[in-house]
């Protein structure tokens, strides 16, 4: 079943929260954070892809992954700085991974590197922790928060990205990258950025996500209080469903009485 999701986020000093472990994270490389004097040995048996997106103008070395987190690191002297934005987003289980990496190139070349900025991103086929059978495929973005040229990172920070409005624009395009793939593929699917109700659909729950930490333990088979309500969520729609379906096909509960 299509559905949508985006979340974004920021990765800053202030909360203790450091570049070079998120990217450990999403790739599993072992990767050394020079501001804390850490490394971080995180390895990923789920990840399908990774790739590093830079401006036409970034210098080649920045295709290094050590270097450039060791780059986003010393373009930051604050303590308390926002080294950059996190977003992870559902991807299709209708598509192939083919379709995934274009959906997740398209998103990232019109969001982001026309923009001057880079993009570290790893898709993950995921669990699904509702059926482990059916796989969760996800992407994770990391985009620092300065443009990149030929000189390496900018020394003045553009601040436009901290407006609502980007996260607007950013979740309904997510949303349009889909849709066009879907179309590509002949598929008669959509998905919409937009809640439920904004979209006139009063006869599904909205679900919620899983924390990582929930969805750790849940992998772990541990049962949580929110994947408890994901499950119940889950059930009341699939109960909704069956009964749309009784009152459209009045025969056919009669048919499968017999």
């Amino acid at each position: 079943m299509a559905n949508y999701h985006l979340e974004v986020g920021i990765i800053s000093r202030r909360k203790n929260r450091s570049v070079v472990k998120s990217v450990n994270y999403i790739s599993g490389r072992k990767l050394h954070d020079g501001y804390n004097n850490k490394t971080y040995y995180n390895r990923r048996k789920d990840l399908l892809l990774f790739e590093i997106f830079l401006p036409d103008k970034a210098p080649l070395k920045f295709y290094d992954l050590q270097f450039l987190c060791d780059e986003i690191d010393k373009a930051e002297s604050r303590y308390d700085a926002r080294t950059a934005r996190e977003f992870k987003g559902s991807l299709p289980n209708e598509l192939s991974l083919h379709e995934q990496k274009r959906i997740v190139s398209e998103y990232v070349q019109s969001n982001f590197i026309s923009q001057g900025l880079c993009a570290i991103t790893a898709i993950h086929e995921g669990r699904n922790e509702i059926d482990p059978k059916r796989n969760n495929p996800h992407v994770h973005i990391i985009v620092p928060t300065r443009t990149i040229d030929q000189n390496g990172f900018s020394k003045k920070k553009d601040r436009k990205w901290d407006k609502k409005e980007y996260l607007d624009i950013w979740r309904a395009e997510w949303a349009n990258v889909q849709n066009r793939a879907y179309e590509r593929n002949g598929l008669d699917i959509h998905v919409s950025h937009e809640s439920l109700e904004i979209q006139g659909i009063y006869n599904r729950e909205p679900t919620i996500h899983l924390s990582r930490i929930d969805y750790q333990k849940e992998q772990r088979g541990e049962k949580t209080a929110a994947g408890n309500k994901k499950r119940l969520i889950k059930s009341r729609n699939e109960d909704r469903i069956r009964q749309k379906q009784l009152v459209q096909s009045p025969n056919r509960e009669m048919e499968l009485s017999r």
